[in-house]
């Protein structure tokens, strides 16, 4: 198929601009299929989008077929340059609502999995506190790994990141917010369910299928610490916890999250007194972003609650 030269003429409408964001989500999620639920439209309807932007653009953006998803270069060039122009967009955006009283736009805030049910980490609080401050705002809510939100930060293709609290990039404002205690699980129908924490010592547990999280150093250290044996991998708590229930894999989960399956009679921690990391959550922000007066809001409501919880601690 040939494809006509076309320069581009530089006329922008809504339409356009529609076009490249769905193409940065088509790059983002590494295809149409994963773009979809992204979206919100369906694989034929994402697939014209991204014809079309070709078309107007007068280049073949990428490669999609039996062989997979793939940029061409000219792809790669066009992704970086919608990256440059969204932030330019978000940055002129984040000028004129400093006119207003009442902050207007999209805000994107990225989450590692499972926090909702850590009632100390104050999250719950800090999003009512900031959707009532704002309700103009749209809160664009997403859930993914720790590397995958402290990229999306750095990148900036999201006001605000919530993940692990480590040395991360210098560009990123990081204000720890609570910490998470882990434990290692065993579920009701795994032989070590029913064996007395006395007798599970290292060499005993290092005979136990492991899955572990595909992403924390934290965890890594605890495995090479106690020799156990990795034998499945999951990037989200939720499928460490299907094994550890399945009953065929010992794995770490955080106390708050594994507690309803616990209260149940159908997990348990291991040696509990002993095996436990502890993970210290923070709310990231790049600091190029600070100019933005939608991130200052939520960093200032994040501050005001952390001092209102530590107050209360103290208390």
């Amino acid at each position: 198929m040939s494809w006509p030269h076309r320069l581009f003429a530089g006329q922008f409408t809504d339409f356009e601009l529609k076009l490249l964001r769905v193409f940065r989500v088509v790059v983002d999620c590494g295809g149409f299929s994963a773009a979809e639920a992204e979206i919100g439209l369906t694989k034929s309807a994402i697939s014209k989008h991204v014809s079309d932007l070709e078309i107007r653009l007068g280049v073949r953006l990428c490669e999609r077929g039996r062989g997979g998803f793939a940029l061409t270069e000219e792809g790669k060039v066009v992704y970086e340059a919608i990256s440059q122009l969204l932030v330019s967009f978000e940055e002129f955006r984040s000028r004129i609502n400093a006119f207003h009283a009442e902050l207007i736009g999209e805000f994107y805030i990225g989450f590692i999995d499972s926090l909702v049910t850590d009632e100390a980490t104050p999250l719950r609080e800090i999003l009512s506190d900031y959707s009532k401050a704002n309700p103009a705002i749209r809160l664009n809510m997403m859930v993914g790994t720790e590397s995958e939100i402290d990229r999306a930060v750095e990148e900036r293709r999201l006001h605000i990141g919530v993940s692990v609290a480590g040395e991360g990039s210098v560009r990123a404002l990081t204000t720890p917010i609570s910490v998470e205690t882990s434990y290692l699980y065993c579920g009701a129908g795994h032989e070590a369910f029913a064996v007395a924490d006395s007798e599970l010592k290292d060499e005993a547990l290092s005979k136990y299928a492991l899955v572990q999280h595909g992403y924390s150093a934290a965890e890594n250290r605890m495995i090479a610490k106690l020799g156990l044996r990795s034998a499945a991998t999951s990037h989200q708590t939720e499928g460490i916890l299907f094994l550890v229930l399945a009953g065929t894999h010992i794995g770490f989960l955080p106390a708050h999250y594994a507690k309803s399956w616990e209260v149940r009679g159908l997990i348990r921690p291991i040696r509990p007194q002993e095996i436990m990391k502890t993970t210290r959550i923070a709310v990231k922000a790049n600091r190029s972003s600070l100019a933005n007066p939608m991130v200052r809001s939520f960093l200032s409501i994040v501050k005001a609650r952390k001092k209102k919880d530590d107050a209360g601690a103290a208390g």
